[in-house]
Order: structure tokens, then C-alpha cells, then sequence
């Protein structure tokens, strides 16, 4: 005889704990954490992906502009007893209205016009082994310290005894950070309307941005000025260049290791000296250029140099004749 059969054990209810669920949001939270602190890093990583492909490009566009400039329109003009020789720069940035007859520059006349641009020479005699005698030209041509206005490459600044360096001890400036630089006065704003063309779109002219990188229009009063626009829609306008030129020391077969400032009194052509054929050439990129507090420095020494007037990325190259 079988006996009764015992009742069927109440199935266990299926769920989660309170303690089950507060160490789930616990590592849940630690986990997102984690992954929200990668943000600024992944962040600045990015933005520099993007700022060294921009510099990259703006550079090698640059170094070929000075190449077509010296291979089809170099020139050269007397100027305080010497020849000295000149290219047009022809590139995004450069803002004057295109020469008519470039072979026809005068310093009298165009003291300043950021498309020409002069190559330097030894301030003394040549051949020069000398580094202080060898002056850097900086581009765009530098304001003046003192002034906010006028220009430093003119006929009076280019005899021997007044050429103007524009790298200087006179003309570099502490960052907000307390790092010296070289004081950059002036850019090449890049995505700007050039002037001398015959046509600019309804309230853009010479300066301004190109209608290409701007966005829509702003509602004003409920209409659209075209005047207002937009933010940017392309960060290209945001950046801008500057470069300087020197004459580069060659390997004449000399003893080499001359000490700067020091001339050595050897037959010319014995020591290693600067050429005049080959040049250095250190581009220099800025992100969002404050043209205001450059105009400032010129007439304040003691400002402090912003970052953003720092450049963000610096090549050297260079450029043979």
C-alpha cells in the first residue's frame, strides 16, 4: 500500500535582492566613471589629431607658395647701396590686392604689402661667418614696437647699419605662462576675402570671412541680415600663419664651431659661412589669433603674450634659390 504522497514544495520566487541590486548600480556607476574620465583625454586627443592635420596642411601649402614665388616671380631692387632680392607670395591670407607689376616694386611706394616679400642679407660684409650679423625677416611685416601703425620694412631700414631683426631680444614677450616668444604682431588670417576683387558678396568685404565658411544668416528684428552671420561652420577661418626667413650656414670645408658673435679674421671662403642660396624657413601656425592684443603689444611691452597667440605647431625647412 503506497502512502500518501507528500505536497509539492512551493517553488522559490525568482528576483533580485535589495543588496543584489545596490552592488550592481555600484559597479555600474565605477564602470561609467571610468569610461567618463577617458572623455577629456580622447578629447585633447582629437582636437590635436585635427590641429596637427590642419598645421600639417597649412605648412606644406605655405612652403609651396614660397617655392612657386621664388621660381616665377623673384625679382630683385637696389635698396641702401645693395641689391637685394624679392619674391610675390601668392597664397590664402595674404590680404592686399595683387600687384599690377611686381618687377616695378618701389619701398617708397609699398613699404609693407604682405605678398612681397625680401630675402635678407649679412649685415656686414659677405662672406659673412658671423650668427649676430645675420638678420631674420619675419612675415607679415611686423608693426613697429612703439606704434600701432606703419611698417618695418622700408628703404631707410635696410642699410647695414639699421637692418631690423625682427627676432630680436627687443622684439620677444613673456606668456601669461611666464615663457619667453618672439612677439608676432601680425598674421595671415586664412579664409579671408582678399581685396581688389570686383565683387563681394552683400555685406562681406576685403577682411572678412569667406561666405564658404560661414553658416546661415542671423534673424534680426525677424529678417535675415546678411551682415550677421553665423559661427563658422568651418574651424579653417579660426587659423592663421606667420613665417621668418634667415640665411642658412653652409658647409664651406671650414674649421666649423664659430662661436656667435665672433668673426674670425681668415681669408674669405676659409671659414663656414651663411649663404645666399639656401634659407631657413620656420612656419609657425596659430588657432584663433587675438589681433588685439597683438596691436596692444605694440605699444605696451609689458602685456603678457596670450596662448592663443602662441602657435600651436612650428616646422622648420629649408629653402634652396
Amino acid at each position: 500500500m503506497h502512502g500518501l504522497a507528500s505536497p509539492p514544495r512551493r517553488a522559490r520566487r525568482a528576483g533580485f535582492t535589495i543588496l543584489e541590486i545596490l552592488i550592481a548600480i555600484v559597479v555600474l556607476v565605477l564602470g561609467i566613471t571610468g569610461i567618463i574620465a577617458l572623455f577629456p583625454t580622447a578629447i585633447e586627443s582629437g582636437n590635436k589629431t585635427i590641429e596637427d592635420s590642419y598645421a600639417a596642411a597649412i605648412t606644406q601649402s605655405v612652403v609651396d607658395a614660397i617655392a612657386v614665388g621664388l621660381s616665377e616671380s623673384r625679382y630683385t631692387v637696389p635698396a641702401a647701396g645693395r641689391t637685394y632680392s624679392y619674391f610675390i607670395f601668392n597664397h590664402d591670407g595674404v590680404l592686399d590686392a595683387p600687384p599690377e607689376r611686381p618687377e616695378d616694386y618701389s619701398f617708397n611706394q609699398q613699404p609693407r604689402r604682405d605678398y612681397m616679400i625680401l630675402l635678407p642679407q649679412s649685415k656686414g660684409g659677405e662672406p659673412n661667418v658671423d650668427a649676430l650679423l645675420e638678420p631674420v625677416f619675419v612675415y607679415p611685416v611686423p608693426m613697429p614696437a612703439g606704434s600701432a601703425t606703419g611698417g618695418e620694412r622700408d628703404l631707410g631700414s635696410l642699410s647695414p647699419g639699421a637692418l631690423k631683426d625682427n627676432l630680436a631680444d627687443t622684439e620677444w614677450r613673456t606668456t601669461t605662462e611666464g615663457v619667453r616668444v618672439p612677439w608676432i604682431s601680425r598674421v595671415f588670417q586664412l579664409g579671408r576675402y582678399r581685396a581688389g576683387a570686383a565683387v563681394y558678396p552683400a555685406g562681406l568685404g576685403p577682411g572678412d570671412i569667406r561666405s564658404e565658411f560661414l553658416g546661415e544668416a542671423i534673424a534680426s528684428g525677424g529678417s535675415m541680415v546678411a551682415g550677421d552671420r553665423a559661427i563658422a561652420s568651418d574651424p579653417y577661418p579660426s587659423y592663421s600663419f606667420a613665417f621668418y626667413l634667415q640665411r642658412a650656414r653652409v658647409d664651406t670645408n671650414g674649421p666649423g664651431g664659430v662661436p656667435d658673435g665672433q668673426i674670425l679674421s681668415t681669408p674669405a671662403g676659409v671659414a663656414d659661412a651663411y649663404s645666399n642660396s639656401l634659407y631657413e624657413l620656420r612656419i609657425m601656425v596659430f588657432r584663433n589669433f587675438d589681433l588685439q592684443t597683438a596691436a596692444a603689444l605694440a605699444t605696451d611691452t609689458g602685456l603678457p603674450v596670450p596662448r592663443s597667440n602662441v602657435p600651436v605647431r612650428e616646422f622648420i625647412t629649408l629653402i634652396s634659390l
